[in-house]
């Protein structure tokens, strides 16, 4: 009786859980069916992934001369790993640069007085001599400048022969201390997070060029703790005298790219690419940044290419590139090389420090969406991947019935059982997914941030998470399957996604509007934040009108289809309509809150003047972005006030300005674009800085 008991209350419990789960489906879904999902999640494996990153970057280790000689090890397990998982076309492809290759043999700091310890090894610490350091052994004394970023800070301090200790960057003190003072080295503890991490040392390089008639001199890195010790003995009044030993030489530069394929059927000329960077300079050596990203990917291949075998997942129309290159320069380099396969690559999958367990560093893993000035689908195929992950790999009580379990556990068995943070963002650059978009490529980037290990000697295999490494492999998987296979009916699909997921970023951009008209105090100032409300909602429709056509490129005939998804334009203007009413509505209300007169948005006098000013990038002078202009903007002859207007934009708009500075719009275009995706500027801020670079040389103001 006791038995036949039992048997019941199991079958009940396990048809409660059955349809319990049945019911998630619908709730919890994604552009792949959930068999898909499950097989993905089956197959992908974070220990692989782990696996790879340990045979890439066991220790950041010096290297011999045999890898500038021959090819570099990481390229090497590279090739191994994709050739065994049956990879297609694996190769290593080398591309000369002009800058050489400067690799240390030796390299010692050893306090002499008041007491003799050695500091620091380059064998112990592989980055703890700054890059292009001088070959020679030197003994001098040291001299404490504070942060020595600043003339200020020199001012009643001899550094002439003597090493220089400050806080900011080497190049830095090299600049001030070496070649402005006549040190013969500097010592930095430039840090991230000198309280929480007193003995990491970041990755840090001086310039090889130095002025003429001097010496560039030598660069040591050293951790916060050691320089407090320092500078404490010289505060007490005491003599620090330090030796650096320093023994490198240079090798022809190159970049070293790893190429690898999974061929398409032969039904589309269409590729997609997936990226990340094995090399960032050859003496740094990240697992996190960013061999994470590549162990990351191949398992990402190795894992699909098994799935298409056993019929677990559409084969793929679309032959997709995995490509593992030093950041930026190699991707620029292979992409400009590989015109033919460049016009063929409809999408790129970006995985820059993926394996970081997200609990212990703060982290959320984050997708960096592209800017509003490259709208596209992509974003929405690999949000709806994280999403599901996400979701059901954190306990809902309203599923208790499951039992106390995540739905779908996405979990390795040496891996965290965390919850999945993730986090959808705007665009940000520094990586390869820039290169891309630079290239005419939709590209997005997967980062883990913040890293506490960011590029530091810190940066190690121990901070690895396998379970996240999984959750990143099948998302992965599920967003390259998707893109590798779409066809009309899929294309469809991710149409439908990027239209409701507009929506609801049309609502995000309402709400901000609201806000503004909310948060304002005055009510002179209302009608500014009014016209702000009203922008931000025509922004963003505008935004996303692109962004459903662009998912025509999925479709078996993409000019067809991109004339049928236009249809939805005069229904996304409709809702924005809608939604700039209910905030002409809500403006009606404060205004008479604040006894404020109502005006309709018609442009001010500088408003029409702004409409009227041209904006042109001068040649030669790229897109890279403004940080490559520091010493144009030192060189000019520019007033305080001038100098002013180059810090009023806020950082977060710069790449987005730059974008804007070559699609020659006129200022006040400019000022409504960035003010619809971020937050109000005002336009003579703009203006300013516009007219201060002007005068540096690298814009030009005309008349529309």
């Amino acid at each position: 009786m006791q038995r036949i008991v039992i048997t019941i209350l199991f079958l009940g419990l396990f048809t409660l859980t059955l349809n319990s789960l049945v019911a998630q489906e619908p709730e919890d879904r994604t552009l792949l069916p959930w068999n898909e999902m499950r097989a993905i999640i089956n197959e992908a494996s974070g220990e692989r992934a782990m696996h790879h990153v340990l045979e890439l970057v066991p220790y950041p280790r010096v290297r011999p001369r045999s890898e500038y000689e021959g090819t570099f090890r990481e390229s090497d397990v590279m090739v191994k790993f994709a050739t065994e998982y049956g990879f297609s076309n694996v190769e290593i492809e080398s591309f000369p640069t002009q800058n050489r290759l400067w690799q240390p043999t030796q390299g010692e700091l050893w306090m002499v007085e008041p007491e003799v310890r050695k500091l620091y090894d380059i064998y112990d610490v592989a980055i703890s001599l700054a890059g292009n350091s001088e070959t020679g052994e030197v003994t001098a004394e040291v001299v404490d400048v504070g942060a020595g970023a600043r003339n200020e800070d020199y001012e009643g301090n001899n550094v002439q022969g003597k090493i220089v200790l400050g806080s900011a960057n080497p190049n830095t003190l090299q600049r001030l201390g070496v070649f402005d003072r006549g040190a013969v080295g500097v010592v930095s503890y430039n840090s991230l997070r000198s309280d929480d991490y007193p003995d990491q040392i970041l990755s840090a390089g001086i310039s090889a060029n130095a002025p003429e008639g001097k010496k560039p001199g030598f660069g040591w890195a050293i951790g916060p703790r050691v320089a407090r010790e320092i500078s404490a003995l010289l505060g007490r009044g005491q003599k620090v005298v330090l030796k650096s030993i320093v023994k490198a030489e240079t090798f022809p530069g190159e970049l070293e790219v790893v190429h690898a394929t999974i061929p398409g059927d032969g039904s589309t000329t269409q590729t997609i690419g997936i990226s990340a960077h094995l090399y960032e300079g050859y003496i740094k050596q990240g697992a996190n940044d960013d061999n994470s990203g590549c162990a990351l990917t191949l398992e990402i291949g190795r894992a699909y290419i098994r799935l298409i075998k056993e019929g677990k997942l559409p084969p793929p129309k679309r032959t997709i590139h995995f490509l593992w290159v030093p950041e930026i320069s190699g991707t620029n380099a292979w992409l400009n090389k590989h015109e033919d396969i460049k016009k063929t690559m409809i999408a790129d999958l970006n995985f820059d420090m993926e394996g970081i367990r997200l609990s212990v560093n703060r982290a959320h893993w984050v997708l960096q969406r592209t800017p509003d000035t490259f709208p596209s689908f992509l974003n929405d195929v690999a949000q709806s991947m994280m999403e599901f992950v996400a979701e059901t790999n954190r306990e809902r009580v309203r599923y208790r019935a499951n039992g106390y379990r995540y739905t779908l556990p996405v979990v390795s068995q040496n891996g965290s059982m965390d919850v999945f943070y993730i986090k959808i963002d705007k665009h940000y650059g520094s990586s390869d997914h820039v290169t891309y978009m630079q290239h005419g490529i939709p590209a997005l980037m997967f980062v883990t941030w913040p890293d506490m290990g960011y590029h530091s000697s810190q940066d190690t295999p121990d901070k690895l998470d396998p379970t996240q490494f999984k959750r990143a492999a099948v998302v992965g998987i599920g967003s390259m399957s998707v893109l590798a296979s779409a066809g009309d009916e899929m294309g469809m699909k991710v149409a439908g996604e990027s239209l409701t997921r507009g929506s609801a970023r049309m609502g995000e951009s309402h709400r901000k509007g609201i806000g503004y008209l909310a948060d304002e105090t005055d009510g002179t100032n209302l009608h500014q934040a009014y016209r702000e409300a009203m922008n931000a909602i025509r922004h963003q429709a505008d935004v996303e009108k692109r962004v459903v056509r662009t998912a025509a490129v999925l479709f078996e005939n993409p000019a067809d289809a991109e004339k049928k998804l236009a249809a939805f334009d005069p229904l996304v203007d409709r809702r924005a309509a809608a939604l700039q009413s209910e905030v002409e509505a809500f403006y009606r209300l404060r205004a008479g809150q604040k006894n404020a007169r109502m005006m309709k948005v018609e442009l001010s006098v500088a408003e029409k003047e702004a409409a009227r000013i041209s904006v042109e990038r001068l040649p030669g002078q790229g897109g890279g972005g403004f940080g490559g202009q520091a010493a144009a903007i030192a060189r000019a002859n520019l007033t305080e006030t001038e100098r002013a207007a180059l810090r009023t934009i806020p950082q977060h708009m710069n790449a987005e300005l730059n974008i804007l500075i070559g699609q020659k719009k006129s200022v006040l275009e400019m000022r409504d674009f960035l003010s619809g995706e971020f937050e109000p500027l005002p336009l003579g801020d703009l203006l300013g800085y516009l007219r201060a670079m002007e005068k540096v040389g690298t814009v030009k103001l005309g008349k529309q």
